[in-house]
């Protein structure tokens, strides 16, 4: 089948779908949702896409391949498609299925729901957003392969948590006091790492947002780790810190891949008490347990779940389930 795929580059994650889906046999063409040039446009599309409305719409057209015969059009979040081109689409490829995916709240997704009546299938990662819209089908996240189940091997691993994320509202201070505790309890260090798309930006961002006037800019990041670098850091700790956005219910990537690596999560989303990979042994969900809890939580083993529900969330799993409709 050949497939034509939008997304975010996000940490690379296109590539680990494209490459499923090719080892299942299909042709893939990839588009970024977005046009960027720079770190600087990637933030100026989202903060004010009027600015960038025409050269988005420009990208576009000159980007896809009007005479190719796609099966399937798979739109993730889709952020710089408007109507008109969607409508464009539709009429060109009148033969293929349009698979829309959300990794975001669909809050934080400016026009996301006036898009969905162009698609044939509608899904999103966030359980709380399927509940209220008709048809919009729940689908969680994934891990891929360099976080398939590996033995969990307290007395070796460097860290005693791991937080790797881009910063964002009380990130930094909630974060940090966590990574704190951590800490103290098991007596090793922890490794935190900030990332924020655009060093320009987050020096405005600094003068005119709260939450990012105490965040020192030495311990920010404008260039990403490596997916490798990622993956090292986590098997390498006890235990991964996750907070989501306050305004996203959905569970974040993290959370799944901390499930891949049979590793123990501390987070602030209650949420994944709801799914089947959920146990109190080894997930410690913030707001929901005291610190004493967490002495006892930090100290106890891990408990694997079992194959079925593991398997289940593997990336091999979740690309059957994206493009099916």
């Amino acid at each position: 089948m050949k497939v034509l795929l939008f997304s975010p580059d996000t940490f690379g994650y296109y590539t680990k779908i494209i490459n499923v889906m090719e080892s299942k046999g299909h042709s893939v063409d990839w588009i970024n949702h977005i046009y960027v040039k720079s770190n600087f446009d990637r933030v100026k599309s989202r903060l004010m896409p009027s600015l960038t409305s025409k050269l988005t719409e420009k990208y576009f057209i000159n980007e896809i391949d009007w005479q190719g015969n796609y099966e399937l059009i798979v739109v993730i979040k889709g952020e710089g498609l408007s109507e008109f081109l969607l409508d464009k689409m539709k009429q060109t490829f009148s033969k293929a299925k349009f698979v829309y995916y959300s990794w975001d709240s669909l809050s934080n997704v400016k026009g996301a729901k006036g898009k969905f009546k162009y698609f044939d299938a509608i899904k999103s990662f966030d359980r709380v957003d399927c509940q209220h819209i008709e048809h919009l089908e729940y689908l969680p996240l994934f891990y891929s392969k360099e976080y398939s189940r590996k033995p969990n091997s307290v007395t070796d691993n460097k860290y005693s948590a791991a937080f790797v994320g881009t910063l964002h509202s009380n990130r930094f201070s909630d974060v940090l006091g966590m990574a704190s505790l951590v800490e103290k309890n098991l007596n090793k260090p922890a490794f935190t790492f900030f990332y924020y798309p655009s060093k320009p930006v987050f020096k405005v961002l600094k003068v005119i947002n709260k939450s990012f006037r105490k965040v020192p800019i030495e311990e920010v990041s404008f260039d990403k780790l490596s997916a490798q670098d990622v993956s090292r850091v986590m098997c390498d700790s006890e235990v991964i810190i996750d907070y989501g956005h306050p305004n996203q219910t959905g569970l974040t990537m993290r959370t799944i891949e901390t499930l891949g690596i049979n590793k123990k999560l501390i987070t602030n989303n209650r949420l994944v008490m709801e799914e089947p990979f959920y146990k109190a042994e080894n997930i410690f969900v913030i707001g929901e347990q005291s610190e004493q809890e967490l002495a006892q939580f930090l100290t106890s083993p891990y408990v694997p779940v079992s194959n079925e529900v593991y398997e289940s969330y593997a990336i091999e799993n979740w690309v059957e389930r994206l493009i099916q409709c």
